[in-house]
């Protein structure tokens, strides 16, 4: 007789776990954009492809950019890996979720086209509240774990 298969074992074959999380504090570093980039390409180094990668690291730069512009204070960067997507949480301490939209941009605007290349980039990306009173921006991505991947 063959025992039942465990509950976490999805049909697809691939056992459920919790994403590996990775945090960096944005509010201690003096250069927060830099500080985001470094951390992403850091975590997936020799785990995710090179060109999912480099559009992270601009949907990253882009968040983390927004966040210290159009908000009171900056917060953490939550990076979460599973075995085929990132997503990309940049806390901060405003709260109107609503803001965060794709604006339409003149081509004479020096602004307010970087929520369309985070749309473009990211398979979904929203913005949520969080319990302490300010929000999250998410961008998630679709990943597959490279072979090497040692973690």
């Amino acid at each position: 007789m063959v025992p039942p298969l465990p509950a976490a074992l999805k049909p697809s074959g691939r056992v459920d776990h919790t994403p590996e999380q990775h945090r960096l504090d944005l509010s201690a570093s003096e250069w927060p954009t830099k500080a985001a980039r470094s951390h992403i390409r850091t975590v997936l180094r020799g785990r995710a492809d090179a060109a999912t990668v480099d559009d992270m690291v601009l949907v990253v730069d882009e968040l983390v950019a927004n966040a210290l512009r159009h908000t009171p204070g900056i917060g953490v960067l939550l990076l979460e890996v599973d075995q085929d997507r990132a997503t990309v949480r940049v806390f901060d301490a405003g709260a109107n979720c609503a803001a965060v939209a794709v604006k339409s941009a003149k081509k004479s605007d020096e602004n307010g086209r970087g929520l369309g290349i985070v749309a473009r980039l990211a398979e979904e990306w929203f913005a949520e509240p969080t319990t302490a009173g300010g929000k999250a921006v998410v961008a998630v991505f679709a990943i597959a774990l490279q072979e090497n991947s040692s973690r």
